[in-house]
């Protein structure tokens, strides 16, 4: 393990950034490489797994802001996931007859018609998102969003402290000087 006892916020902050932008990037930044590409896979699989069950619209902005700001935290792909639910979204509201209702966000005095139209404009092109499903896709991909904070969070404090590597593997020892060796 190389461990440098200097501290480097500028690597610390760098290492965050890249660790929000592809969950496991950070960690591969500084080194530790194994546990870096585990994260980038699991986190990945856990966000697109909720996506694949809910569909498009299991990042909603605009009704669930809350899961919207967790699925954010898993970086690109919360940002591809929000980009394909917007293109979906505003080729479901470019059908509708009324100017008005065609606007990305639902009109002030008009939100319940609005909500009313875009519910049903999403039954009709089958990609409305129904409660079961609803439910554990949005966890899904909340929960990928959620891991991934803690791992941007593991990763400033190993840069803020200087821990650079892979760890030594606990339990491995050195094997015994051959015959003939002088001991270390």
């Amino acid at each position: 393990m190389t461990e440098n006892n200097q501290t480097y916020p500028g690597r610390a902050l760098v290492a965050g950034l890249l660790a929000w932008l592809i969950p496991g990037a950070g960690h591969v930044y500084l080194g530790r490489t194994v546990r870096g590409v585990i994260l980038c896979v699991c986190i990945h699989a856990m966000f697109w797994s909720g996506v694949a069950i809910g569909g498009v619209f299991t990042v909603e902005p605009l009704r669930e802001r809350w899961w919207f700001s967790v699925q954010m935290a898993t970086g690109v792909s919360g940002l591809a996931g929000w980009y394909h639910q917007d293109r979906m979204r505003r080729r479901i509201t470019s059908q509708f007859e009324d100017p008005q209702l065609r606007s990305p966000m639902p009109v002030r005095g008009r939100r319940d018609e609005w909500w009313k139209a875009y519910t049903e404009a999403q039954a009709g092109d089958r990609v409305a998102l129904v409660y079961p499903a609803s439910v554990v896709a949005r966890a899904y991909s909340g929960i990928a969003g959620m891991l991934n904070l803690m791992c941007v969070f593991d990763v400033v404090c190993l840069g803020l402290i200087g821990r650079l590597g892979e760890p030594a593997r606990a339990g491995r020892r050195k094997p015994p000087p051959r015959p003939g060796e002088d001991a270390p």
